[in-house]
């Protein structure tokens, strides 16, 4: 009895080292746990024009779209992040959470969420033999697609294409990554606000903001500002007021 108390109190103490471990490598390579907001663009070509872009949808791991052909990668479990971040980790969580059919991906098979057509190497296309290509910014890959770990700024395309013409570029993908709105600014300057004699005026200044109040004779100017990187600047006829 003694025994299996003890094989149990081990392999408790394995499984919570290893998931310790894993959170701790979570946390050193990039995209971090919680910490890196990534993106890249992805577009997919089947022999002879580009598909829509994959349908929005959301993951639990951080690693979704938009519906805006963009990959978005912010992970939020472990095994999302660092070296787990990859096109393959992407490719899977389409064909399980966006609704359309599964993303067949490698470098002999190309299926499109949503397309009929199966996609293999020598297929016909364009009345030629026809390969599956993966592209990262211009230049074509050997390696298989899924094991492409996920960078910041990229350009990714993949297409099947006849086996002697180069996979094109999509002409949308720089705009489509240019367009992005959900990363905050790491620093905003705020209007200069102008107060009349006699009156309070009150001034906040976020994280890596410039905060500039102006007010007139008889005034008491209170500037709150945040982080070390805000400056608060105040001209007035009186003695301000800073609170940090």
């Amino acid at each position: 009895m003694g025994v299996v108390v003890l094989i149990g109190l081990s392999l408790t103490w394995f499984s919570r080292t290893q998931e310790l471990s894993k959170n701790q490598s979570a946390a050193k390579i990039a995209p971090r746990l919680n910490i890196d907001h990534w993106h890249s663009a992805l577009s997919v070509y089947l022999c002879d024009h580009w598909a829509p872009n994959i349908p929005q949808f959301e993951s639990v791991d951080g690693i979704h779209t938009h519906g805006d052909g963009v990959v978005h990668i912010h992970p939020y479990t472990a095994a999302a992040s660092g070296n787990g971040a990859t096109l393959g980790f992407y490719v899977k969580a389409v064909s399980n959470l966006g609704g359309h059919g599964k993303f067949k991906l490698s470098l002999t098979e190309l299926q499109y969420p949503g397309d009929k057509t199966d996609w293999k190497n020598g297929d016909k296309c364009q009345g030629q033999p026809g390969k599956v290509k993966f592209t990262v910014n211009g230049k074509e890959q050997s390696i298989d697609p899924n094991l492409w770990k996920l960078r910041n700024g990229d350009y990714l395309d993949i297409g099947f294409v006849p086996a002697n013409t180069p996979l094109p570029s999509n002409p949308s993908e720089k705009a489509n990554l240019a367009a992005i709105t959900d990363v905050t600014p790491t620093g905003t300057t705020s209007p200069t606000t102008a107060v009349g004699a006699g009156s309070t005026a009150t001034t906040t200044a976020g994280a890596g903001s410039t905060a500039t109040t102006t007010v007139g004779a008889g005034s008491t100017p209170t500037t709150t500002a945040g982080a070390a990187a805000s400056t608060a600047t105040t001209v007035s006829g009186s003695p301000p007021t800073t609170v940090k």
